[in-house]
């Protein structure tokens, strides 16, 4: 399943039973929509979670509510990890600006990158 950042809801996954892969866009910093859907997840099968961050909230890091925001989402990704050996995918495209991903992932997912538990993939530029 592969979803766009809405406007002022979540997307409730409960019935989704049979989701294997889910992907987020985002397109605003909206991380409480990530995880307010997350913890709708209820499948067993889900084996990948991919989160292609909204750039601009790498820059923005010193809003306190964006970066709690970011370690909430770290701890249910790490919870995710723990129950059910997903190990998330941050896909970032240096075009966006998102040579600071790597950069800022220790604070913006300190448990997740202290852990090796996230893998964070640069996407490459279309030719």
């Amino acid at each position: 399943m592969d979803t766009a950042t809405p406007s002022l809801s979540f997307t409730d996954l409960s019935k989704a039973t049979k989701l294997k892969y889910l992907t987020f866009r985002c397109r605003r910093p909206y991380i409480r929509w990530i995880i307010s859907t997350l913890q709708t997840v209820e499948s067993q099968n889900l084996h990948q979670i991919t989160i292609h961050p909204y750039t601009g909230a790498l820059r923005n890091q010193t809003n306190e509510t964006v970066r709690q925001e970011w370690q909430d989402l770290d701890q249910l990704l790490v919870q995710f990890w723990a129950s059910h050996s997903i190990r998330p995918r941050f896909v970032y495209s240096l075009d966006d600006g998102g040579r600071n991903m790597r950069y800022r992932a220790p604070s913006m997912l300190p448990e997740l990158t202290n852990g090796g538990l996230v893998d964070l993939v640069e996407q490459s530029s279309p030719s």
